[in-house]
């Protein structure tokens, strides 16, 4: 459903679902900056009389001067991204500030890639906190839009030159503290190799190699949770219903979703 605009106090808004308003900065037409302050300070509280719950500015990085008027007239940051940030106020008084927070977590993802003979894909990193650059599971982090399959598929690519198919969801780790205070999930992905010679990505990555488990398994070096995602695998996770695939329609039945559901193998 489109978004429909509309003008109060003079400035171009759109109303969400919550009763609150999205101010479109760069459809003002005020010329000068005290006069975009006057105006915003007089329309704040006439909002907040009238009942309006939440107020948010997106202001586009050529209307950046606008930022410290509208944190002078009580908004302060939610989020920013390249081109814009976006500014948030909560105005009712007696209610508990209801308006989301951003995005929390990170998303990354592993490849568990086991070939014919029962041997574990393995990289080294070029950078690494642990100055043994351990044996590890390809993989990294998701793109805007991408499924947690394809994110897999490609990391193992980019990473090992190694083409794969994804099979079904092994485990996964939930961090807390991660990068900038967020927390990051870890999706383990099973995939079975598809083809390919080993070419691994020099920018990233110094050595990969196809290695025994049991050589990985053994190797004092290893990360223990690294070691946990491969035990979840050997120790039969495979012989046991797994979470796979399925492709559903959501609730407006038009776009379709990925649900990874038990399923027996």
């Amino acid at each position: 459903m489109a978004k429909v605009q509309e003008t109060s106090e003079g400035f171009c808004v759109y109303r969400d679902i919550f009763n609150g308003f999205i101010i479109d900065v760069s459809k003002q037409e005020f010329s000068a900056e005290d006069e975009f302050d006057k105006k915003l300070s007089e329309a704040v509280p006439k909002w907040k009389a009238d009942g309006i719950r939440g107020l948010w500015a997106k202001i586009p990085l050529t209307h950046s001067s606008l930022i410290p008027v509208f944190a002078k007239n009580g908004f302060d940051f939610h989020h920013a991204q390249p081109g814009y940030a976006m500014l948030c106020q909560w105005l009712p008084q007696t209610e508990k500030n209801n308006l989301p927070e951003y995005a929390s977590h990170y998303v990354g993802v592993a490849g568990l890639v086991i070939d014919n003979e029962g041997r574990l894909l393995v990289v080294r990193e070029r950078f690494s906190r642990d100055k043994h650059h351990p044996w590890k599971l390809p993989g990294g982090h998701t793109e805007k839009g991408e499924d947690l399959a394809d994110t897999s598929v490609r990391e193992v690519l980019e990473e090992t030159g190694i083409e794969c198919e994804f099979r079904s969801l092994v485990c996964f780790r939930h961090l807390h503290n991660f990068r900038f205070g967020c927390s990051d999930f870890y999706f383990i992905c099973h995939l079975s190799p598809l083809g390919g010679q080993i070419k691994h990505c020099e920018q990233e990555i110094s050595e990969c190699r196809w290695l025994d488990v049991d050589e990985f398994l053994s190797d004092p070096t290893v990360a223990e949770n690294n070691k946990y995602f491969v035990r979840c695998y050997r120790d039969g996770l495979q012989e046991h219903p797994t979470l796979s695939i399925t492709p559903v329609t959501t609730y407006v039945k038009k776009i379709h979703r990925i649900i990874y559901s038990i399923k027996k193998t």
